[in-house]
Parts: structure tokens; C-alpha cells; sequence
């Protein structure tokens, strides 16, 4: 199997190649039916390079064309919205304008008709809230014509204007479609009495000394001190004080005097018999802790200024 295959390449090699004049193998030249199968071969290839080229061309061309187009629109687009948003833009404020101006002549149409017209004219006037304020004194000084546009009343001159008044401790003035104005008002609330050069006076949890008591007072502490007033040092004290009992033990309580007030004011509760020493306001709520146990031991007058050595002297 080896020797046949050894002679046929020996034969190969010899035909293939011969050697020179100094014994170097020389290539013999090629056949020349390969060398025209060769040149066929490339020529093949040339032509079909050639037909697949212009396919190409036209592949490119169409897309250049398409690229190119939708470039075109892009920039139509851009070209347009600058104007359209402008567009947009006027035509909302125009919009806003005329809603505004539209508004605007309907609301003075409105109250045209409403002043002018008779439709809503003032027939009544409520008034609520009142005990020991009268109506005529509330009426009286609100000041409201029967008649008048209602759209016309001017409701805080009327509330400053019943505000004034001595019991009143707010108002709230109102206007109720189509006829009527509304006065609610909240009474000043007595918690103490004071002797004043009007007599026995009505006392409010502000200091407002603000009414004459009526011939029999009611049951309050009376406060044993000149000048009383929402400003004055010995009025707050008393009235912290009295405001922080508990109420059966603010029920007790018949006078109320004010030591010091220049200095630091310092409380004394006449209860009945009984006189506690309350001391300043300071610690209200230990003192009165201490104080209501305190009060059921027999005894005339109870300190608990302080609270922490509370005393009861018999």
C-alpha cells in the first residue's frame, strides 16, 4: 500500500518540476487549461459584482429619499409649532378675558338689580342671644332702616356699633336673603361684683366692670379693691384665682382681696367665717389640691401660699 502511493508522487514531482544547471527544482509553467479556468472564474464574479451593484445603489437611493422626506416633515413640524403654541396662547387669554369681563358685568348686573330694583330691600332685622341686654337696645344701636338695600347694609359698622353696648360681649352681624339682617349676640357673663362710684357693678371673667348690679346682686364674690379693670394686676389675680377652683368650692367663696398688687399680688378668699390664704397665682392647681382636703378640718383661716407646710389656725 506504501510503495504505490511513493512512485505516483515521485512521477508527480517529476513532471511538475525539473531541476537547473546547479540542481535547483524550477517551476514549470501552468497548464493552460487551468489558468483559463481561473480567468473564467474571475471574470464570472466581475459580472455579477457588476449586476448586484446598481440593486444596491437603488436600495440606497430609496432610503436617502425616505430619510430625506421625513427630515422634511420634522422640520415642517418645528416650523409650526412655534406658531400653533402662540396660537394657543393668545386665544386662552383672549378666553380668559372675555370670562373675566363677562363676570364682571354680570356681577354688576347683579348688584344693580339687587340695589336698585326693590327685590332685596331690608324688611327685618333678627336679633338672638340676648338675656339681660334688651332687643330695643341691640336695635337701637344697630341702626338699620327698614327699607334699605340689603346689599347696602354695612354689617361691622352695625356689629361695632352694638359691640358698645354695656353687656354685649360679642356680636356677629350677618345679611339673610332677600330681607333680613341677623344680629347674634353673645352676653358679657358676671363672675364677680365690684363696688364702683356707679354703685354695685356686674363684673365679667375679662375685669370689665360692666353693669350695675341689679337692687339684689346676685350671689358672686365681691372684689374688696379699688380700680378694677382688664388691665389692672389685682383683677387678674383675683379672677385667675377664682376661675381655677373647682365649682362647689367657687360657690363658697363671698369676697376676694388683693394684697401687694404693686409688688407680687397675693390672694385672700373670705369664705363665710373662713379666710384662706391663697398667696400668689403661682402653683394655683397644688395649692388647690391641698386647700379642699385642708377645708374639712374645723379651723378660721387656712394658708396654703404654701403648699408644701399648709397651716390651719383654729
Amino acid at each position: 500500500m506504501t510503495r504505490p502511493s511513493t512512485r505516483r508522487g515521485r512521477r508527480s514531482q517529476t513532471a511538475s518540476t525539473r531541476r537547473s544547471g546547479d540542481g535547483a527544482p524550477e517551476r514549470l509553467p501552468a497548464r493552460p487549461a487551468a489558468a483559463e479556468r481561473a480567468r473564467r472564474i474571475r471574470e464570472e464574479r466581475a459580472a455579477q459584482r457588476g449586476r448586484l451593484l446598481p440593486q444596491q445603489r437603488r436600495v440606497e437611493e430609496k432610503r436617502a429619499r425616505k430619510a430625506a422626506r421625513k427630515a422634511d416633515r420634522k422640520a415642517g413640524r418645528a416650523a409650526k409649532q412655534p406658531v400653533a403654541r402662540r396660537f394657543k396662547v393668545r386665544r386662552r387669554v383672549a378666553l380668559t378675558v372675555l370670562v373675566l369681563v363677562l363676570l364682571g358685568a354680570l356681577g354688576a348686573g347683579s348688584w344693580l338689580l339687587l340695589a336698585r330694583s326693590g327685590l332685596a330691600e331690608v324688611e327685618t332685622v333678627e336679633v338672638t342671644g340676648t338675656l339681660t341686654v334688651s332687643r330695643d337696645a341691640v336695635l337701637g344701636a344697630a341702626a338699620v332702616d327698614p327699607g334699605v338695600p340689603l346689599l347696602e347694609v354695612d354689617t361691622k359698622a352695625v356689629a361695632r356699633r352694638v359691640a358698645e353696648l354695656p353687656g354685649v360681649g360679642s356680636v356677629q352681624v350677618s345679611r339673610g336673603w332677600p330681607h333680613t339682617v341677623e344680629i347674634a349676640v353673645v352676653e358679657r357673663t358676671a363672675v364677680a361684683l365690684a363696688r364702683t362710684p356707679q354703685g354695685v357693678t356686674l363684673v365679667d371673667a375679662t375685669g370689665v366692670a360692666y353693669q350695675k348690679a341689679p337692687e339684689v346682686p346676685p350671689a358672686l364674690p365681691m372684689l374688696g379693691f379699688g380700680a378694677v379693670g382688664p388691665d389692672d394686676p389685682s383683677t387678674r389675680a383675683a379672677l385667675a384665682v377664682l376661675e381655677a377652683l373647682p365649682p362647689d368650692l367657687r360657690g363658697q367663696v363671698t369676697t376676694i382681696d388683693v394684697d401687694n398688687a404693686a409688688t407680687e399680688p397675693t390672694v385672700r378668699l373670705g369664705l363665710g367665717e373662713r379666710q384662706v390664704l391663697f398667696g400668689s397665682t403661682e402653683r394655683a392647681d397644688r395649692k388647690i389640691a391641698v386647700l379642699v382636703p385642708l377645708l374639712t378640718q374645723e379651723g378660721s383661716v387656712y394658708d396654703v401660699s404654701s403648699p408644701e407646710l399648709p397651716t390651719v389656725t383654729r
